[in-house]
């Protein structure tokens, strides 16, 4: 068999279609687990197999999308997680394909820190899946349909760990808005992430169709040099008498197979929905286009969860907020050794919005134990901050642990020359994928010549390239010194620039503020060294993102140098602003504005450790407690839904948010008198039987909770007749399906419910339901979690 290695990115590989759409054609019911038929049935699987074969698929996928034990164990087969699995590539192999891909799907458990799962528990369950695929033999890893970027990066890790010299191909599903479900991640920044973790090859499948994927694998695809995989859906499911169906066509799949790999695409294939014929029209249609020539795009890659940037020589000159660092930050120490992120939350968002790019995070200070605080700064900015972190530390326990579940590439600060520093920060960096700033020092200090940093810089690299990275993955730092103590120490700063940036190809940062240490008018002499280093090659700056000299320097500089071709950065920043708020004595209904606006900015940044006290700072203003639920929280959780709606805030700081609003609701109960402590109503929620999906009911519940419902949470793969009891004792019921093939149990569900509770409203929702569909059950519907509460109160008021 020809090597998958060899073959990646340099020839069109078809992969095969869908599995249960072909094993529900074989009969196999909905609620049978089909995993479990690789042991019972393997006839069947195995006739799946070589249809696709014999239609043209190069590559087929194992029966095993959910093999993980956390999956198998939702049906009591937990303990047949290796059997099932070795069985697997056994059968596939029997079909004759050129390539096993051994295929490894979501858990079903939400990573932290959007839900409690830990990095080492999935870790672990995707390496023993991984472990058992390995055992038989399969020519490469799929790791396919997910939602959040956090989990498929860990299943890439876990992949790699169990067998090292197989190829990953990783695969994350979009959904109409472009972006992940779960994490909010658009295509580029995926392929930055799942790169850095070591895929061989990143793509998307399911989720959409074949029009709608192709701008995202054109996004993709210009985002890394790595191969693209892509796996539409038989189009956009539509309901037909009350079942789901996929109504394209293999000819229309085929075609857009072409397109797919004149976007960039080398691995091409289909999903839900599809059968043999969409693969045969693939397979004729995507290898007669000649594959378009590829580069990797320029400078170090780096990424947040929901955003990525690139740092190197002639891009655009990148701001690295300076500001959490408590360094004479009274205020962030004091939070800090309290355990409290408000302060880390609060900086973040104003860095942001004052236009950072990347955001440096260090929690070093007396009395702060880093190994806790900075993993957990990094769980309270993963939903709340867009932006890539910069992990200044030099605890390696704190940076490890930070590194494990941070859902992005992270740039780490620091590694300098001293063997002690190589040994113990590049080993954690290529573990984990992250980038590194190189230190031009060692143990002998900072040299004072240009020649003695680049030496040092130098050796940073030759140590960077035995763990297998590459400049791609360094940051030089040529550090600033003060001008005050060292006239000359700017320029040969400056010097040190250019020779990393113009002779090396290097991707160069400096703190510049250190350069007027002990100097007046220290924005002034920051911005002014700022332009000249830019002039040098400087590629970022680690600065105050909310100085105006210097934000506007570093727009000049982009402007000036080519590297803002339109001067659109610069127009926006030379834009005149309104004027400062007066200062002087605050009124007492200032006073309560300011409070009502801080709190409300709490619970849309999700600071639930900030939003009790703030509850307090309203409530000691005067505010009655009643009106602060309904007239400060209330509003702002419906601004939040809203702006998700609009596609401008993602389900991580949805999620967050509605955490805080719990806390701070929770807090004005307690000033409330017992009587006056109601309900906003009761709410039965469950996923239908046969679904054991419950990811978007707990998002509904989380929400519904955080604006006072009382929810009774049913759980997953709920019987009719539970929900029907539960009815009873109801003001609304809320039911929930993700497959298609249980879109009948929900049917049964809604009959159940009228029989048992005639009168009480019913909403439905979901993956696979649609208005059409609710319409046709006379049920209520709500497309989304925010969609959900407003549904949810406008039955209750219709209730009452």
């Amino acid at each position: 068999m020809p090597d998958i290695g060899v073959r990646l990115g340099r020839e069109v590989l078809v992969i095969d279609g869908a599995m249960g759409t072909m094993l529900q054609r074989a009969g196999v019911p909905p609620e049978q687990c089909h995993e479990q038929l690789n042991v019972t049935a393997p006839e069947i699987v195995e006739q799946v197999h070589r249809d696709y074969v014999i239609a043209g698929a190069d590559c087929i996928t194992t029966n095993t999308f959910g093999g993980t034990r956390a999956k198998l164990d939702e049906y009591g087969l937990g303990d047949q997680a290796r059997e099932l699995n070795r069985a697997a590539v056994r059968i596939a192999r029997r079909s004759g394909a050129q390539h096993v891909l051994a295929s490894m799907g979501p858990t079903g458990l939400v990573p932290e820190p959007l839900g409690d799962a830990t990095f080492g528990e999935l870790f672990e369950l995707f390496a023993e899946q991984a472990r058992a695929l390995a055992e038989e033999g399969p020519d490469a890893f799929i790791v396919e349909t997910m939602t959040d970027v956090a989990e498929a990066r860990c299943a890439v890790f876990a992949a790699r760990s169990a067998a090292p010299d197989l190829p990953v191909i990783a695969s994350v599903t979009f959904g109409l808005s472009g972006r992940t479900d779960l994490s909010g991640t658009d295509p580029a920044t995926a392929a930055v992430v799942l790169e850095a973790a070591g895929a061989a090859a990143v793509g998307m499948n399911c989720g959409l169709g074949p029009e709608q994927m192709l701008p995202l694998v054109r996004a993709m695809a210009a985002a890394t040099a790595l191969p693209v995989a892509a796996q539409p859906n038989a189009g956009l499911p539509c309901l037909e008498e009350g079942r789901t169906v996929f109504p394209g066509t293999p000819d229309e799949t085929g075609s857009h197979a072409a397109l797919f790999v004149e976007a960039g695409a080398t691995l091409v294939g289909s999903c839900c929905g599809s059968t043999p014929a969409f693969t045969g029209a693939i397979s004729d249609l995507a290898r007669r286009v000649p594959l378009p020539a590829r580069q990797a795009p320029a400078g170090v890659a780096l990424a947040g969860p929901r955003a990525s940037v690139r740092i190197g020589p002639g891009l655009p000159l990148a701001i690295i907020g300076e500001r959490i660092n408590p360094t004479g930050k009274k205020a962030l120490a004091d939070s800090l050794r309290a355990g409290s992120m408000s302060v880390v939350r609060e900086y973040a968002v104003a860095q942001q919005h004052a236009g950072a790019d990347l955001l440096d995070v260090n929690v070093g200070a007396a009395g702060v134990e880093a190994a806790e605080a900075l993993p957990a700064a990094v769980k309270a900015l993963v939903a709340l901050a867009d932006l890539p972190l910069v992990l200044d530390t030099t605890d390696a326990v704190a940076l490890e642990r930070s590194l494990k579940l941070y859902p992005g590439r992270a740039l780490v600060n620091s590694v300098d020359g001293s063997p002690d520093s190589l040994r113990t920060v590049l080993p954690l960096a290529a573990r984990y994928g992250a980038a590194v700033v190189a230190l031009c020092l060692d143990d002998d200090g900072i040299p004072d010549t240009v020649e003695g940093r680049m030496a040092v810089l130098d050796r940073i690299r030759e140590a960077a390239r035995g763990h297998g990275m590459s400049d791609r993955d360094v940051v030089a730092d040529c550090l600033t010194l003060s001008a005050a103590a060292d006239p000359r120490a700017a320029q040969v700063t400056v010097e040190a620039v250019w020779a990393a940036a113009r002779e090396r190809g290097l991707a160069t940062v400096l703190g510049v503020s250190n350069v007027s240490h002990g100097l007046p008018g220290r924005s002034a002499l920051n911005a002014a060294f700022l332009e000249m280093a830019a002039a040098a090659g400087l590629a970022s700056a680690i600065a105050e993102a909310a100085d105006r000299e210097v934000a506007r320097a570093a727009a000049a500089a982009n402007a000036l140098l080519g590297r803002d071709p339109r001067a659109e950065v610069w127009i926006a920043r030379a834009a005149p602003r309104g004027p400062e708020e007066p200062g002087g004595a605050i009124g007492p209904g200032r006073a309560r504005e300011r409070a009502a606006a801080a709190l409300a900015a709490a619970v849309e940044n999700g600071d639930r450790d900030g939003a009790p006290l703030l509850v307090d700072d309203l409530l000691a203003a005067g505010i009655a407690a009643d009106a602060v639920i309904r007239g400060v929280l209330t509003p702002a959780i419906q601004r939040l839904g809203d702006a998700f709606g609009r596609g401008e805030t993602f389900l991580p700081q949805l999620m967050a948010a509605a955490e805080a609003m719990k806390a701070a609701v929770a807090r004005v109960k307690e000033h409330l008198p017992a009587e006056a402590a109601v309900s906003e109503g009761r709410v039965a929620f469950a996923t239908v039987k046969g679904d054991i999906h419950s990811i978007g009911k707990d998002i509904c519940v989380s929400l519904l909770e955080s604006q006072g419902f009382d929810v009774d949470d049913l759980g997953a793969d709920v019987p009719a007749e539970q929900v029907a009891e539960a009815a009873r004792s109801a003001d609304v019921v809320c039911l929930s399906a993700l497959m298609t093939t249980t879109l009948p149990r929900m049917e049964e569900a809604v009959r159940a419910v009228r029989a048992a509770a005639p009168g009480i409203p019913v909403l439905v929702g979901g993956a696979v339901v649609t208005a059409e569909y609710a319409s046709a059950l006379a049920a209520g519907y709500a497309a989304d979690a925010p969609g959900c509460v407003e549904a949810v109160r406008a039955a209750v008021r219709v209730g009452t």
